[in-house]
């Protein structure tokens, strides 16, 4: 998480997501490194396999990570998707209606999960998907709401 000035909350796709990819490239790095070390002859074409495996699943795991941008300012909840050819959604934050945080038992203990802002006609509902302690981007989205329907200085009638 990327706080700027308290103002702007920027987040991205979470490493923790990728621990079952990363989890394989080690497993295979340990058993090739096993193998050598005992002695035992590996197969050029197995161990070219699982060099590119491994290089392939680092940079594909990372440019997912990088390709997917979610941002809180003061007017809006902004998700920027793409490197090369991006596609920025902007949604006004008086437009959200309802924030929900989503997490499984895996998400939970490893403290990262997903977060939808629901418009009130539902159809365009934002979804922020694997970010890292989403309790915080929730609670900051529905402070920067809150901030935005009642401005500081001016009270309701009934107050």
């Amino acid at each position: 998480m990327d706080k700027k000035d308290g103002d702007v909350l920027r987040v991205r796709v979470s490493r923790k997501v990728y621990l079952p990819v990363y989890f394989m490239i080690f497993v295979l790095v340990s058993t090739a490194a096993y193998m050598k070390y005992s002695g035992r002859e590996i197969n050029p074409l197995a161990f070219n396999l699982m060099i590119i495996f491994s290089i392939f699943g680092i940079i594909a795991t990372e440019l997912h990570r990088i390709s997917n941008v979610y941002e809180i300012n003061n007017n809006s909840l902004v998700h920027v998707k793409g490197i090369l050819f991006k596609t920025t959604r902007r949604t006004d934050l008086l437009a959200i209606s309802d924030a929900e945080l989503k997490q499984n038992p895996w998400q939970q203990l490893l403290n990262f999960g997903n977060v939808d802002a629901i418009v009130f006609s539902r159809d365009s509902t934002t979804y922020i998907k694997n970010i890292d302690n989403p309790p915080v981007f929730l609670d900051f989205l529905e402070e920067k709401i809150n901030k935005k329907r009642i401005p500081t200085g001016k009270r309701r009638r009934n107050e």
